[in-house]
This record gives structure tokens, C-alpha cells and sequence, in this order.
């Protein structure tokens, strides 16, 4: 069984949105859990109109002693459609109040007869509020983070203390469509794996979201991405019709941000490129100060018309960041 934890670093770039869309579009040969485990608090089960106490606040009450890893059903609701959901925490103050109990619940997650997919939302410093042990019983670690300057130089800062935390499971950047830079350029700068662009599908995402209803669903390009990144990750084949990946990246290149294919408005295709190879991880997980600066960008044609390329950008505004699980003087923990 895989356990997938969805996070950002900064904002809220849709994490919510893409971990819906995995559990929804999750082989149905195999069972799946959704566990809203945002440190901030969720949001599902206000949208579903199930109480707040039920969930991942119930399951804390009933770890304090111990925790049969079946025992973690009896706290799963279901949302429309049938998919068993662990609802969240009202706020960051049940999140941290509760570290004691966090390697418990992890642990039991972790050991489930099921495929889990975490909304581990925006991480906390120090990976706290219970970050530090889904990610350790984590075996990939997904990022949403928007391809902007700003985004990336976040990104970059918290590299280090990324992956020193997930050790030997895999990182997987995940950037939103709407952006400056291409992942081919985020991946080069960066030397780091990056998943299908998470398509900007609000039709789909506030079905999801229990806001309103689409007659296919599973047609949407907010659908058939997570169809294509349940397979990038190595899951069984999703049940709906395959998709194409180099034919959907081609098929939306000459085509207008928006424009429908097939007559069909809720099929929208994501126009950013689906898949890059892995970098060289070795220099992006260097402390700051030894890194030296890159320049290995392959195709030179690729560097958007700015005055200056996302690397030169990056690296000129990075050394300021501070990572996430730094300590108080500044340093990553490795």
C-alpha cells in the first residue's frame, strides 16, 4: 500500500483541490483513504456539513493510549460518491496541541490495509503540527508550488530541510498552470523531479469542492490529471479511459489558453508540459552558502524572454529565504 502526502511551502496553490482529485480518481480495485491532516485546519467536513469533532480529532482522543491500525475506521466518514475521507482539525492550535499523539495516528495510517493520500496543507517550521511523522510514513512526498519567481525561491530555500526530512522516499514538484516558467526550466534550475502541471479547472475543482455539479467528470482536465500522475507514481491503471500524455501536451500547443476540444466544456487541457526527468537533487540539497551557481540549462531557447533566466533570478534573490524546519539561528536541519 502507498501513502501519498500532498504539501505546499507558501500560500494555497491548490493542495486540497489536486488530493481530491487523487482520491476521486483512484483505482477502484484498491481501497483509499483521503486524511485532511492541514495544520491550519480543514475544510471538508463544513463543506459536507458533518460535525467538526469527528475525524482526526476523535482519532487524537482515542490514541492516547494506543491505536489498532483498524481502529482508524471507525473515525472515516464518506464523502458523495462513496470515498472514505478522515476529516481534519478546526485549526493550527488542535495540530500543535496534539504532537505528542501525531506518531500514534501516523504510525496507524501508515500500517492501513489502504492506499492513503494526505492534505498535509502548508508546512509548518520545523515540520511541525504533525508534518515530521506523515512524512515519515510518507513513501512520496508531493509539493504544489505556483512557477512564479517568487514561488521558486521558496521552493529552492526549503530544499534542503525537504529532503534531508523525506530522506531516501521520493519529492515530486507539482507546479500550477498559470505561471512564469515552464517545469523543464523549474526542474533544470532546481534538480528536481516535476509532475504534471496541476490544471487551473475551477468547473471541476468546486464540484470537488461540493460547490456545484459537472455532468463528466471524469472528463474534465482536472480528472485526467490526476490520472496521468496516479500512473507517474507507479499506482495501477485508474479505470477510465487512458490518456495520451505526449498527445495531450502536443494537442494543446498551438491552441488558446482556455479553447475546448471535442465541443466539450468541461475538457479543458492544461497546456504546461507533463514530465521531466529528475536532476541532479545533490546541488539543490547543498546549504546555501556551498552552492555554486548553476548553469547547465541544456536548451538555451528555453529561458522565457525575461531580462533575466529563472536560474540567474533564482539564485540572485534565494540566499535571504528561510527553510522550512530551519531553527532559530537560520540553519536547516540535515
Amino acid at each position: 500500500m502507498s501513502v501519498v502526502t500532498l504539501a505546499s511551502i507558501k500560500g494555497s496553490p491548490g493542495v486540497t483541490t489536486a488530493a481530491l482529485a487523487l482520491a476521486a480518481a483512484w483505482p477502484s480495485a484498491r481501497k483509499v483513504l483521503l486524511v485532511e491532516a492541514d495544520p491550519f485546519g480543514g475544510d471538508l467536513a463544513p463543506r459536507h456539513g458533518s460535525s467538526m469533532t469527528a475525524g482526526l480529532p476523535s482519532l487524537f482522543a482515542a490514541a492516547r493510549r494506543s491505536l489498532a491500525h483498524d481502529a482508524v475506521w471507525d473515525h472515516v466518514d464518506h464523502l458523495p460518491g462513496g470515498r472514505p475521507v478522515l476529516f481534519g482539525l478546526s485549526g493550527v492550535q488542535g495540530a500543535t496541541a496534539n504532537e505528542k499523539a501525531w506518531p500514534v495516528v501516523a504510525a496507524a495510517l501508515g500500517g492501513l490495509d489502504a492506499d492513503v493520500v494526505v492534505d498535509a496543507g502548508r508546512l509548518l517550521p520545523n515540520f511541525a503540527g504533525g508534518a515530521r511523522e506523515l512524512l515519515e510514513h510518507s513513501d512520496v512526498l508531493v509539493v504544489v508550488c505556483d512557477p512564479t519567481l517568487e514561488g521558486i525561491v521558496h521552493l529552492r530555500a526549503v530544499l534542503p530541510s525537504l529532503v534531508a526530512e523525506i530522506r531516501d522516499r521520493r519529492l515530486v514538484i507539482v507546479p500550477t498552470a498559470a505561471g512564469t516558467y515552464g517545469g523543464a526550466e523549474i526542474a533544470a534550475t532546481l534538480g528536481v523531479t516535476i509532475g504534471p502541471a496541476l490544471p487551473d479547472d475551477r468547473k471541476a475543482a468546486d464540484a470537488l469542492a461540493n460547490r456545484r455539479t459537472v455532468a463528466r467528470l471524469e472528463r474534465t482536465a482536472l480528472f485526467k490529471w490526476a490520472n496521468v500522475f496516479i500512473r507517474e507514481l507507479g499506482i495501477e491503471a485508474p479505470d477510465s479511459e487512458p490518456v495520451d500524455i505526449e498527445a495531450l501536451g502536443t494537442e494543446t500547443a498551438d491552441r488558446e489558453e482556455g479553447e475546448v476540444l471535442r465541443d466539450d466544456p468541461t475538457d479543458v487541457v492544461d497546456q504546461t508540459e507533463l514530465r521531466f526527468p529528475a536532476g541532479d537533487k545533490e546541488r539543490a540539497c547543498a546549504p546555501s552558502s556551498e552552492q555554486a551557481r548553476p548553469n547547465h540549462l541544456e536548451d538555451p531557447a528555453s529561458v522565457l524572454d525575461s531580462p533575466a533566466s529563472l536560474e540567474d533570478s533564482v539564485w540572485e534573490h534565494g540566499d535571504a529565504a528561510l527553510a522550512v524546519g530551519a531553527g532559530s539561528n537560520g540553519k536547516a536541519q540535515q
